[in-house]
């Protein structure tokens, strides 16, 4: 049993894609960019994140979870490891989603989504989010 949790937002970089295990449970997979200020280098870095949504309830999401959808994603982070083609070891950061919100479905151009429009705030995030959730942990 784990108790991390943590909160992402970010940009949606593909279309989910919906796939089933062995024993016939769905799984929506996708992957995100969420962006980070780097005070050392001065600039905007972005990250990739993959996301997986299990069970059949999520499937709805399928057809508005497209590049450039902006989501905030409430889930437990791992970090999945593995061996390129070269040898090398390769470390991908994934969130195994409980929740999701779509902050914005826009259809822009995946290239380079940064430039473009800003950000939309959402005032419905805070009803969301229960007082537990609001809560700093320090």
């Amino acid at each position: 049993m784990t108790f991390a949790s943590i909160t992402l937002s970010g940009i949606l970089k593909n279309k989910a894609e919906q796939r089933f295990t062995a024993n016939n449970v769905s799984v929506v997979s996708f992957t995100m960019e969420i962006e980070r200020y780097d005070s050392k280098a001065k600039e905007l870095k972005r990250y990739p994140v993959k996301a997986n949504l299990w069970g059949d309830a999520h499937a709805e999401y399928l057809e508005r979870l497209n590049p450039g959808t902006e989501v905030l994603l409430i889930g437990r982070p791992q970090i999945d490891q593995f061996n390129d083609r070269d040898g090398n070891v390769q470390k991908v950061f994934t969130i195994e989603v409980n929740k999701i919100n779509l902050l914005s479905a826009s259809a822009i151009d995946n290239s380079d989504y940064a430039s473009t429009k800003p950000r939309s705030k959402s005032s419905s995030l805070t009803s969301d989010l229960s007082e537990e959730d609001m809560e700093i942990p320090f």
